[in-house]
C-alpha cells in the first residue's frame, strides 16, 4: 500500500496541471462565476448595499416608488386621450356600438362644444371641480398652517381636512362598502355569499351623511365579525382576504366621516387664538351649513366630468369593442396617478371643440411653488404644466410661472410653426398683458420630446425619503 502522506511523482502528462484556484475569474470561457468577495443572496442579487452612495435613492418598493415607476411608465392622457377624441369617438357612434353607449358618446362630443369667449369660464369650472378644498375658509387654513410654529395647530387643522374630507364623501364611501361586499359574495363559497347578502339588507343604502350610526352598528358588530369567522374557518388566504383589506379601510372611512366627528374637529380649532382670530365668532353648526352647501354647488357643477367617467366605465367593460378596452383603461389608470395622494399637484384634463377645432388639454398646477428665489412680498408663486395638442396641427407643452404678476413663458411647438415665432410671440405678449399682467422672459422653441412631469415639478420627489409603509 503506497504512503499517501508523502509526495508521490506526478502521473504523466499532468505536468502542466494549474495548481491554486483551478478556476479563473478572468477566463472567457468561464461564465457567471460568483464573486467570493460579496454576499450573495438567494436571488443572486449582492446584499453589500452602499448606503454611502445610494441613501438618496427610493426605498425599494415602498409606496412612492410604485407612485413613482407607475408616474414614469404610463402615458400621459394627451397622448391616448386625443386618437380617442379626434378619430374613435366619431367612428364608434357610426359603427353601430349599443345604442345607449352611442348616444352617451354623441352627448360628450356635444358638451365640449364651446366658444373662444365661454373658454376663460369652462376652464374656471373645470379648475374648481378639481380642488376639493377650496374657498375664503380654506384659505385662512393654509394660512395658518403655513405661518404657525405649533405641531399641536398642524395636527388639529389637519385632523379637521381629514374629517371634512371623509364627512363629505361618505355617500361615495358607503357605495364602495357595497361595491366591496358584492364582490366578496362573488368569491365565496355560495353558502357563506347566501349568509353576506343576508345581512347586507340590514344596511341603508340611502343614508343621510348626517346619520351614519344605524349602518356603522351593523357593518362593525355583524359584517366585519361573519367575515373574520370566515376566515378563520376556510383560511382563504387568497381574493377574498384582498377585498376585506378594502373593505375595513372604507368602514374605517366611513365611520371617520360621522357629523360627530367634523363638529367635534372644528371646534377644537375654534380652542385656538390664530383661528378664532381669523373667523371671528362663528358658529359651528352654521359653517358646517355653508360648508355643506359649497360641496353640493361644486359636486353639481361637473357633468363633463361625470360623462366621461361613464364612458370611460363602459369603454373598460368592451362597450366600445375588445379591441379599444386598452385605451379606456391607460386613460383611467394615468387619470388615478394625477389623483394619487403623493401627487402634490392640481391636476384637470379639457377636451374642447372650438369653434369646430378638436383639441384636449391636460393641465398641472403647483400654486406653492417654491423654485428659485422668494416671491415678492412673500407671496407664493404658481407654476403650471399645460400639454395640448391640436386636431391637423399638432402638440404643445406650454409652461408659466407666475410671481406677483410677473410671468415667465417657454412654448414647445411642433415643427411646422416654427416659422411663425414671431406671431406666436405677439399673440402671447397680448394675451398676457390683456389681462394686466406683464412677461419677464417669453421663448418659443421646437418641441422634441414631450416635457415630463417632474422636470418642471421637481417637488414630485419630496417624499423620497419618508418611511416606506407598504405591508
Amino acid at each position: 500500500m503506497s504512503d499517501v502522506l508523502k509526495v508521490s511523482t506526478p502521473l504523466s502528462g499532468y505536468e502542466n496541471t494549474s495548481k491554486g484556484n483551478p478556476i479563473s475569474t478572468t477566463d472567457a470561457n468561464i461564465k457567471n462565476v460568483n464573486d467570493v468577495s460579496k454576499v450573495t443572496r438567494l436571488d443572486g442579487q449582492s446584499s453589500n448595499a452602499d448606503y454611502s452612495e445610494n441613501q438618496l435613492l427610493l426605498p425599494h418598493n415602498s409606496n412612492f416608488d410604485g407612485f413613482i415607476k407607475a408616474l414614469k411608465g404610463n402615458p400621459f392622457v394627451t397622448d391616448v386621450m386625443k386618437d380617442l377624441l379626434f378619430v374613435e369617438m366619431e367612428n364608434l357612434v357610426k359603427s353601430g356600438i349599443n345604442e345607449n353607449f352611442a348616444e352617451e358618446i354623441s352627448q360628450f362630443l356635444e358638451m365640449i362644444k364651446i366658444s373662444e369667449d365661454k373658454l376663460p369660464d369652462f376652464l374656471k369650472t373645470q379648475m374648481q371641480a378639481s380642488a376639493k378644498f377650496q374657498g375664503p375658509f380654506f384659505q385662512i387654513l393654509r394660512r395658518a398652517l403655513s405661518e404657525t410654529n405649533s405641531s399641536n395647530l398642524s395636527f388639529r387643522i389637519l385632523e379637521f381636512i381629514k374629517k371634512y374630507n371623509d364627512f363629505t364623501s361618505n355617500g361615495h364611501v358607503l357605495n364602495e362598502i357595497f361595491s366591496n361586499l358584492n364582490n366578496i359574495t362573488q368569491y365565496m363559497p355560495a353558502s357563506f355569499a347566501k349568509n353576506l347578502l343576508n345581512i347586507m339588507e340590514n344596511l341603508d343604502s340611502s343614508a343621510p351623511n348626517t346619520d351614519l350610526s344605524s349602518n356603522t352598528e351593523v357593518l362593525k358588530k355583524e359584517i366585519i365579525p361573519f367575515l373574520s369567522q370566515y376566515v378563520k374557518t376556510t383560511n382563504d388566504f387568497g381574493k377574498v382576504r384582498d377585498l376585506i383589506t378594502a373593505l375595513t379601510l372604507n368602514i374605517a372611512r366611513y365611520e371617520n366621516g360621522s357629523k360627530e366627528g367634523f363638529l367635534g374637529a372644528f371646534k377644537e380649532l375654534l380652542g385656538y387664538n390664530t383661528i378664532k382670530e381669523k373667523l371671528g365668532n362663528g358658529d359651528a353648526d352654521k359653517l358646517m351649513g355653508i360648508l355643506m352647501q359649497m360641496e353640493g354647488k361644486k359636486s353639481d357643477a361637473n357633468p363633463l366630468q361625470d360623462k366621461l367617467i361613464s364612458i370611460l366605465k363602459k369603454g373598460i367593460n368592451g362597450d366600445a369593442g375588445y379591441e379599444n378596452i386598452d385605451n379606456f383603461k391607460n386613460i383611467l389608470t394615468s387619470t388615478l396617478i394625477n389623483e394619487s395622494v403623493y401627487m402634490p399637484l392640481l391636476h384637470t384634463m379639457l377636451p374642447l371643440n372650438i369653434n369646430g377645432n378638436m383639441m384636449f388639454s391636460e393641465l398641472w398646477v403647483d400654486p406653492d411653488d417654491k423654485s428659485g428665489k422668494a416671491a415678492q412680498g412673500d407671496k407664493k408663486k404658481e407654476k403650471f404644466l399645460i400639454k395640448f395638442d391640436i386636431k391637423e396641427v399638432g402638440f404643445f407643452d406650454l409652461i408659466i410661472l407666475h410671481d406677483n404678476g410677473n410671468v415667465d413663458l417657454q412654448i414647445f411647438c411642433p415643427d411646422k410653426l416654427m416659422g411663425m415665432v414671431k406671431v406666436i410671440q405677439s399673440g402671447l405678449l397680448g394675451i398676457i398683458e390683456q389681462n394686466g399682467m406683464s412677461v419677464k422672459s417669453l421663448s418659443v422653441k421646437k418641441g422634441k420630446e414631450p416635457i415630463t412631469i417632474s422636470e418642471v415639478f421637481p417637488k414630485i420627489y419630496e417624499r423620497k425619503n419618508a418611511v416606506n409603509v407598504r405591508i
